[in-house]
C-alpha cells in the first residue's frame, strides 16, 4: 500500500527531482465494472433531479446514439431518382452489418465508458409498405443486435426516430404509405415547393455543405400538413376521413388513425424486446414539431424559430403550390446580423402540378382555409389565424397541453401495456418541442411520482456553428438567448475557449430551470438526459480533412461535455455512424450540390458530418482501420496516445474530449463532478451515505485508461483531512485516516471508494502528473483565426 504525502509540496518535490520512468499502458482486460447497471434498479432519485439504483447510490447514464445511417434503408435511393419514392425498401443491417460486428462494437464502447444508447429506429423501419404489416425480418435483427448489448451489460432506449416526418420530405421517419393515407403525392413534392430535397443528378450520399438544409423543410407544406393532421386532424381537418379498406378505421379521422398506427407500431417492437432486460424505455418521438398548430398567421412563419433559407413559402402560399397555382415565393440567402434575409422572389410551380393524388381532396381546401377565385388564393372565412383556435370551442389551442402531452400519454400506457409483466421498457423519454420549450406534463394522480419513471430528454446543438458551419472560439454568442428576444449583445458574448464552456454552460443549465413548468409538483423529481448534442467535423471548411489539425473540433467537443457535467447531466452524444466516409470530389460532382469544399464528407444523411467514428479518416482518427502515417494533431501536437492499446479505440475521433472519467456510480448524493481536458484533472464531491451497508457507501468510478493508464497519477481524497498518493502501478489498495478505502484497477479502467458508515461530505481528484505543456494565455482566449 502506498504512503500517502502529507502536502501538495512533497508531491512535487518528489516529480521534480526523480527521473520520470515511463511505464508500459495496461490494455484493459476486462468491460468496465462502473458502467454495468441493474436496470431493473434504476429510479428516479428521492431528493435530486437524478437517476438512482436500489443501494441510494446517484447514477449517471453516459453515452451515444447509435446510430445516423440507421435513418435511411439499405442501397438507399438517391433523392429525385424513381426509385427514390419505391417503399420496397429494408433497414435489416442497420447500424451493423452482423451479430458479430455489434457483439464487437457494443464491447468497444463499453470500453469507452458507454453505459447507455439511444437506439435510432424509424417508423418506416418496422412498417415500411403497409399499415398493419410489419417488417419483422428486420425486427428479428434489432434484436439480435439488441441481446448483444444486453451480454456486454449495455442500456439501451429506443429512439423513435423522425426528422421532418419522413425521408420523402427530405428527412426521416414515416414510410411512405402516411401520404398515400392523407391523399398526397410526395413525388410532387419538388416541383410544388412542398419539401425541399435535392434534385435529380445533383443529390449525393455524402455532400458538401450547400445551400438547401434539412431544417428548412418543418414550415414547408409537406412536413407542415401532416404534422398537423397527426396531432391535430380531429380539430383543423374534420373532414379528413380514412377512405382505406380496414374496417377499423371507418369514419375516423385520419389523424386518429395515423397516431393509432403509430403507436401500434412501436408497441409492437416493444412486445418483441419486452424480455431483454437492458432495454430501459423510449423516446416516443424525436424533436417533434407541430405543423401549422399555433400558427398565428398564414402569411408569416417566425424567423427566430423557423430556419429560412432558399424558397421559404409561408403557409398560404405553400397551400397555393400544393393546388397547383403558380405563385411567386421568396427567396432566403444567407446574411448577418440576421443568418437570412429575402434577396429575392421567383414565380414557381409553373407546370401546375397538385401535390395531392389523382381523386384526392384538398384537406385545406375542403376545410376553408383558403378558396381560389380567378386562378388566386384567398384566405377563407376564418382569416390568417386559422390554426389558432378550435373551431368547436373557440378556444385557442395550446398545441402541447391539447395535442402532444395526450398523444405521450397515449404512447406510454400502449407501451406499457406491451411490456406488462416483464422489466423491460419501464422509461418513458420525453422531449420538448424544439424553440417551444417543456410541455407541462402533470403527474398521474394515482401514483406517486418517483413511480412514473419520467426522464426530460432535450436535445442541444450550437444552432450558429451548425447553421455557418464555422467556429472560432474567439468570440461565441448565446444564440437562443438572443433569438429570444434579448438585446443585451455584451451579456451573452463570450470570449476564449473558457468562454465557449461558460457559453455552453449557460445553455445546458436552463433544463434544469425547465422541470418548473415540465413538472410542476414539489415532491417530482426527474433526471435529465441531453438526447442528442455533438458538433459537424466538416466545419471551418472542412479543414481538418486537408491538415489533420482536429483543434477546433477538439474544443467545441470538450466544451459541450465539460458544460454538461457542470448541471450533473446524463447524456447521449450524436453519433456513431460505421458507414461514414471521406473522399476527395470528383471532378464530375454536379456544381449544385457544392460550395467548393474539396472533400466529401459525412454520415451518408443530408450533408451531416457528426460521427464520432470514421473508419475510413485517417486524418481525424488515431487508430483508423488501415495504418496512417498521416493521423490527427492538435495545433501541431500529433494525437497518437490511442495506438498504444491496440484496436480498443479503433475509429474513434476527438478521443482526449470523448473519453472522460465520471462517476457512474456515487454513494450519496452527487454535488460536482467535471473533468479538465487540457490538464487531464478528474475532481467531484458527493455527500455520502450514512449506511450498514457496503455497497451502499461504495462509488465507482470510470477512468479511462486513454488518459491514465501507465501514467504517474495524482490522487487526492479530502473526508475532512486530505491525503495524497502518487500512483504509478496497474493496481493500487489504499485507505485514508479517516477510513475512506480506495481501489485503483487500470485493467478494469476504475477506481472504487468505499467511505465510512458515517458518510461525511468527500472530494476525490485524479490528475496526471506529466503533462503536456498548455496553450498560451492569448492562445487560450482567441484561439487560431480559421
Amino acid at each position: 500500500m502506498p504512503t500517502p504525502l502529507s502536502t501538495a509540496h512533497r508531491v512535487y518535490s518528489h516529480r521534480m527531482n526523480s527521473p520520470n520512468r515511463p511505464r508500459p499502458v495496461v490494455i484493459p482486460t476486462s468491460l468496465p465494472s462502473a458502467t454495468l447497471f441493474d436496470p431493473s434498479s434504476i429510479s428516479t432519485h428521492p431528493s435530486a433531479n437524478a437517476f438512482t439504483d436500489d443501494h441510494r447510490r446517484t447514477i449517471l447514464l453516459r453515452g451515444i446514439n447509435v446510430s445516423g445511417d440507421a435513418k435511411y434503408p439499405q442501397n438507399n435511393p438517391l433523392a429525385g431518382t424513381p426509385e427514390f419514392y419505391d417503399d420496397n425498401v429494408s433497414y435489416v443491417g442497420k447500424p451493423f452489418g452482423s451479430a458479430d460486428e455489434a457483439k464487437a462494437w457494443w464491447c468497444r464502447l463499453k470500453g469507452w465508458g458507454v453505459g447507455v444508447v439511444r437506439m435510432v429506429v424509424c417508423w418506416e423501419a418496422l412498417e415500411p409498405r403497409e399499415m398493419g404489416k410489419y417488417d419483422d425480418e428486420y425486427i428479428d435483427f434489432l434484436r439480435v443486435i439488441l441481446e448483444k448489448a444486453n451480454e456486454v451489460g449495455l442500456l439501451v432506449f429506443i429512439d423513435c426516430h423522425q426528422d421532418v416526418w419522413s425521408r420523402f420530405t427530405g428527412g426521416s421517419g414515416a414510410p411512405l404509405w402516411t401520404f398515400h393515407l392523407a391523399g398526397l403525392d410526395p413525388s410532387a413534392f419538388p416541383a410544388t415547393c412542398s419539401a425541399a430535397l435535392d434534385s435529380a443528378g445533383t443529390s449525393g450520399h455524402y455532400s458538401t455543405p450547400s445551400g438547401r438544409l434539412w431544417p428548412t423543410n418543418y414550415s414547408k407544406f409537406g412536413p407542415a400538413t401532416m404534422f398537423t393532421l397527426f396531432f391535430a386532424g380531429e380539430i383543423f381537418a374534420p373532414s379528413a376521413i380514412y377512405e382505406g379498406p380496414i374496417q377499423e378505421f371507418q369514419a375516423k379521422n385520419i389523424g386518429q388513425v395515423l397516431r393509432i398506427a403509430y403507436v401500434r407500431a412501436y408497441s409492437h417492437l416493444a412486445s418483441r424486446l419486452r424480455d431483454l432486460p437492458n432495454i430501459l424505455g423510449f423516446d416516443a418521438m424525436n424533436e417533434p414539431h407541430p405543423g401549422y398548430i399555433g400558427l398565428p398567421s398564414l402569411h408569416r412563419f417566425n424567423e427566430n424559430t423557423d430556419l429560412h433559407l432558399g424558397y421559404m413559402p409561408n403557409a398560404l402560399e405553400s397551400m397555393s403550390l400544393a393546388a397547383g397555382i403558380p405563385t411567386s415565393i421568396g427567396y432566403y440567402s444567407r446574411s448577418w446580423p440576421h443568418p437570412s434575409r429575402r434577396s429575392r422572389s421567383e414565380v414557381l410551380n409553373k407546370e401546375c402540378k397538385s401535390a395531392w393524388l389523382p381523386g384526392r381532396r384538398d384537406v385545406w381546401r375542403e376545410e376553408g382555409v383558403f378558396t381560389v377565385e380567378d386562378g388566386k388564393v384567398k384566405l377563407g372565412s376564418r382569416g390568417d389565424s386559422y390554426f389558432m383556435t378550435n373551431p368547436l370551442t373557440g378556444s385557442e389551442v395550446d398545441f402541447e397541453k391539447d395535442c402532444y402531452v395526450p398523444f405521450l400519454r397515449s404512447f406510454m400506457r400502449s407501451v406499457g401495456d406491451a411490456v406488462k409483466g416483464y422489466n423491460a421498457g419501464r422509461w418513458m423519454f420525453i422531449e420538448p418541442v424544439p424553440n417551444l420549450g417543456p410541455p407541462v406534463w402533470g403527474d398521474d394522480e394515482t401514483k406517486k411520482p418517483a413511480e412514473q419513471n419520467i426522464c426530460y430528454s432535450p436535445h442541444w446543438y450550437d444552432i450558429r456553428v451548425l447553421y455557418e458551419k464555422s467556429l472560432w472560439y474567439g468570440v461565441t454568442f448565446d444564440v437562443l438567448s438572443l433569438a429570444s428576444g434579448s438585446r443585451n449583445l455584451l451579456k451573452h458574448t463570450y470570449f476564449g475557449r473558457e468562454g465557449l464552456t461558460a457559453n455552453y454552460a449557460t445553455n445546458f443549465a436552463r433544463f434544469t430551470s425547465h422541470l418548473s413548468t415540465f413538472r410542476p409538483s414539489p415532491s417530482s423529481h426527474t433526471p435529465i438526459l441531453i438526447g442528442e448534442t455533438g458538433i459537424p467535423f466538416d466545419m471551418n471548411g472542412q479543414n481538418l480533412y486537408v491538415t489533420g489539425d482536429v483543434h477546433m473540433q477538439l474544443s467545441q467537443l470538450n466544451s459541450i461535455f465539460h458544460g454538461m457535467e457542470k448541471s450533473l447531466l446524463n447524456w447521449t452524444v450524436w453519433n456513431l455512424t460505421l458507414s461514414h466516409s471521406t473522399a476527395a470530389t470528383r471532378a464530375d460532382t454536379p456544381a449544385a450540390n457544392e460550395t467548393g469544399a474539396a472533400i466529401q464528407s459525412g454520415d451518408g444523411w443530408n450533408s451531416e458530418d457528426f460521427s464520432l467514428v470514421s473508419l475510413y479518416s485517417p486524418s481525424t482518427v488515431e487508430v483508423p482501420l488501415e495504418p496512417s502515417h498521416f493521423g490527427p494533431t492538435n495545433e501541431g501536437v500529433p494525437l497518437t496516445r490511442a495506438r498504444s492499446f491496440g484496436n480498443l479505440y479503433l475509429g474513434g475521433r476527438l478521443l482526449p474530449a470523448l473519453l472522460r472519467p465520471y462517476p457512474a456510480k456515487t454513494a450519496g448524493k452527487l454535488i460536482s463532478s467535471h473533468f479538465l481536458m487540457d490538464s487531464r484533472n478528474f475532481h467531484m464531491e458527493f455527500a455520502g451515505n450514512t449506511s450498514e451497508k457496503e455497497i451502499e457507501r461504495t462509488t465507482e468510478i470510470f477512468v479511462p485508461a486513454y488518459h491514465f493508464s501507465g501514467q504517474r497519477c495524482l490522487v487526492k481524497v479530502n473526508d475532512g483531512h486530505e491525503q495524497e498518493w502518487v500512483v504509478n502501478t496497474p493496481s493500487v489498495d489504499a485507505k485514508t485516516e479517516g477510513g475512506v478505502e480506495w481501489r485503483w484497477r487500470e485493467e478494469k479502467q476504475g477506481m472504487t471508494v468505499v467511505h465510512p458508515v458515517s458518510g461525511g461530505l468527500i472530494t476525490i481528484e485524479i490528475r496526471v502528473l506529466e503533462n503536456v505543456e498548455s496553450s498560451s494565455f492569448i492562445e487560450t482566449l482567441v484561439g487560431g483565426f480559421v
